[in-house]
């Protein structure tokens, strides 16, 4: 076995190894899923990128890893940039087995799509290429809802202009929620955030 040959059959071991690890523990860990190395990590060498745009990072493979619980379960994005370095997982609340990349998982605009169901209604994950991974998901009380976290939501697309819009669905809950009135509004990405 040449030198390549041997280096190709143990990068799915490495790759394994470095995936579990990244998305191991279960449950949350907030600060992973906010963008920041995890204590865990903190043990290892620090990669510097150059100060240059999203694509400094070169092609990133992205893993969705589920745990076997029955029940509420956590789900993990886990990516790898092409130079080797392992980027902050993020954790999702999911329910039943409803954890999928989007169909293309990118748009026209860049960003890469994950569709889940954390609870009682779908949501779309958007996961928005910074210089050294991707924009904090900014979770809000919960992990199925956040700044990158739609919750209620369907993705929709892509459009003519090679773009993904999000519906997101509301519930008065007027005069209770299984009798309320249910609006949705589109979300188009305006270069900086989805907005109506």
């Amino acid at each position: 076995m040449d030198g390549a040959s041997a280096k190709r059959s143990v990068w799915p071991a490495l790759m394994l190894a470095v995936l579990l690890t990244a998305c191991g523990g279960g449950g949350h860990n907030p600060s992973a899923a906010s963008g920041s190395a995890s204590a865990s990590s903190s043990s290892r060498p620090p990669v510097s990128l150059p100060d240059a745009p999203p694509p400094s990072l070169g092609t990133v493979r992205l893993f969705l890893i589920l745990d076997s619980a029955t029940g509420p379960k956590v789900g993990c994005v886990a990516a790898i940039a092409s130079n080797g370095k392992v980027l902050p997982t993020i954790t999702v609340d999911v329910n039943g087995n409803a954890f999928d990349f989007a169909n293309p998982v990118t748009d026209s605009t860049g960003n890469a799509f994950v569709t889940d169901n954390p609870g009682r209604y779908d949501g779309v994950l958007v996961l928005v290429p910074t210089p050294d991974g991707f924009q904090d998901i900014g979770w809000g009380n919960t992990h199925y809802q956040g700044k990158r976290a739609y919750y209620y939501a369907n993705l929709e697309g892509p459009g003519p202009n090679g773009q993904y819009t999000i519906r997101q669905f509301n519930n008065d809950c007027t005069p209770s929620c299984a009798a309320g009135r249910v609006t949705s509004q589109v979300l188009h990405w305006n270069g900086t955030d989805y907005v109506p």
